[in-house]
């Protein structure tokens, strides 16, 4: 199946439409969720220096990874759109769909079928982790910051060893943060009867 990204980009944003990115910051502007899902392609495509990750199929699940957590689609309308390879990487790439409540996974069954998936799903997990922490560079998040500081040398990180201009970015970004929120991962003071 040949794949036109043209077509799968518009697949992605009539699926998000509506749909804001969550900046957590009342003053940001608000902002077309489509434009996260692009960025997550755009570092692939223009960032990475590796032009294997500029395959149309990789490309297209960047586009597509958080269509079945976020949106009304099916995993079987990917499959019949875009094929069985990208309807899977997205599939795995998904905590929870959407159109199928009872396929939710648990955190720790995301993370390890992340970690057993082929590089390139694990690329696009991390391209989309770098948009995220760039986000929370961008507008305030604590809690979110909070979340990927503990989530990202644990589980991200270790996945994309074998990308090091990913692992450099994502190890960069993570520095950034930690700099920018110093108390983000420091435990809460123990209470009066700790």
């Amino acid at each position: 199946m040949t794949l036109d990204l043209a077509r799968v980009d518009a697949f992605a944003q009539h699926a998000h439409r509506g749909q804001k990115r969550n900046t957590g910051d009342d003053t940001a502007p608000e902002v077309p969720y489509i434009v996260h899902p692009r960025a997550v392609r755009d570092l692939l495509l223009h960032d990475h220096p590796d032009a294997v990750v500029r395959a149309p199929w990789l490309l297209a699940v960047a586009l597509l990874h958080d269509v079945l957590e976020d949106c009304d689609v099916h995993h079987q309308e990917i499959t019949d759109l875009f094929g069985a390879d990208v309807s899977a990487a997205v599939r795995a790439l998904s905590k929870q769909l959407r159109m199928t409540p009872a396929a939710t996974k648990t955190d720790d069954q995301y993370w390890t079928v992340l970690a057993h998936s082929p590089l390139p799903i694990r690329q696009v997990k991390a391209a989309d982790r770098i948009d995220n922490l760039r986000s929370c560079l961008k507008w305030p998040r604590p809690r979110l910051v909070a979340k990927y500081l503990v989530e990202t040398p644990r589980f991200v990180l270790p996945m994309i060893v074998e990308d090091s201009f990913l692992y450099a970015h994502l190890a960069q970004l993570l520095a950034q943060l930690a700099s920018q929120y110093p108390d983000a991962c420091r435990p809460p003071a123990p209470g009066p009867f700790a």
